[in-house]
């Protein structure tokens, strides 16, 4: 019986002895994300005939005379 307990309170002993310790801390300097990034992009716009003559014609009522691009 005596053996028994020993045997209990050893093992117990043992088992508390391998509980992991887990950590988590905060890095000391910040985190840096280096990125090198290019975006490109076109814009396209298509309008009917209609409204691109009607663009045209009020455009050339703002613009002077000497300023309109020739047609």
């Amino acid at each position: 019986m005596k053996i028994g307990i020993i045997a209990i309170v050893v093992i117990s002993t043992a088992l508390v002895g391998c509980i992991p310790k887990i950590e988590v801390a905060a890095p000391k300097e910040p985190i840096t994300i280096n990125m090198n990034v290019k975006v490109d992009h076109e814009i396209t716009i298509k309008a009917d005939p209609d409204v691109e003559r009607l663009i045209n014609q009020r455009q050339a009522e703002r613009t002077p005379s000497k300023m309109q691009a020739p047609k």
